[in-house]
């Protein structure tokens, strides 16, 4: 997948905004990607502008292995991304966790 397109992030704003791989995508990349902006967005968390300015120093393979693993090319879209990823929450864990002991005594697996 070379684009991965961001959900529309301001309620009243019909503007998309795309964030471009350079290379395609890492399937599993690209699915985290895109759920991270879809909720944030269905939660009201994204404002639909870029306007904060953020400065930082990073370690250069850090962000050479993270150009790599998404093809984004764009220090903006990197850390938007990263910080997507970090800020949309993960459920997985809790749930599966959730899970133990499901199962009725009386399952039996056929093979």
């Amino acid at each position: 997948m070379a684009r991965l397109k961001r959900a529309s992030v301001a309620k009243n704003s019909r503007r998309h905004r795309r964030i471009t791989a350079k290379r395609a995508l890492d399937p599993v990349t690209s699915a985290k990607l895109a759920f991270a902006f879809r909720a944030l967005a269905e939660n009201g968390k994204l404002t639909g502008t870029r306007t904060r300015r953020l400065s930082a120093r990073v370690d250069p393979g850090l962000v050479d292995a993270a150009r790599d693993k998404t093809g984004l090319s764009s220090d903006s879209d990197l850390v938007n991304a990263a910080l997507a990823v970090i800020a949309a929450s993960d459920d997985f864990g809790p749930w599966f966790a959730a899970q133990s002991g499901r199962l009725p005594k009386d399952f039996e697996l056929e093979l």
